[in-house]
């Protein structure tokens, strides 16, 4: 497998709501926010955030929102990982996901059979995220997929 970067997302809470309800660590909340992507995709994020805090202080970022590039076309997008606390100056958790992209419009539709990891952090002093996006590429597979659109050149399957 090969990894090649194709963007950088950041997010801002706007609003947020954090819960223990069960008397020990584990944890619900909620948050929404914008952002931004830029890289391969350049727009607008609008996304809300339902994660859960495990037990050992994890939380599980799931997030749910839309893309809409400079263009005017729109892309779902979708975060699921973990959000570790880091030893480090502030209060700031080190974050790995899979981000899955969807698109209906021609320009984007590639994304929809693109398998996307990430790597970021938050700030959570300043409700601040960012994730750095890389699209895995599939080395070795004997030929491109069967369906869906092909992704530019730097992302394609030997073979395509």
């Amino acid at each position: 497998m090969r990894l090649e970067p194709i963007g950088k997302l950041r997010m801002q809470y706007g609003r947020s709501s954090w819960h223990r309800p069960y008397g020990g660590d584990e944890g619900l909340g909620y948050g929404d926010g914008d952002g931004e992507i830029t890289g391969e995709i350049e727009g607008q994020l609008i996304w809300a955030n339902f994660p859960r805090r495990r037990e050992d202080g994890v939380w599980t970022p799931n997030i749910r929102g839309r893309i809409r590039t400079s263009g005017g076309q729109e892309i779902l997008i979708s975060v699921h990982g973990q959000s570790v606390l880091e030893k480090a100056e502030g209060t700031r958790r080190a974050i790995l996901a899979r981000v899955e992209l969807t698109s209906e419009t021609d320009e984007y539709r590639w994304v929809n059979t693109c398998f996307i990891v990430a790597e970021g952090e938050i700030d959570e002093e300043k409700d601040h995220a960012w994730l750095t996006l890389y699209l895995c590429v599939n080395e070795e597979a004997a030929g491109p997929p069967a369906i869906g659109t092909e992704p530019p050149a730097r992302f394609r399957q030997p073979g395509s």
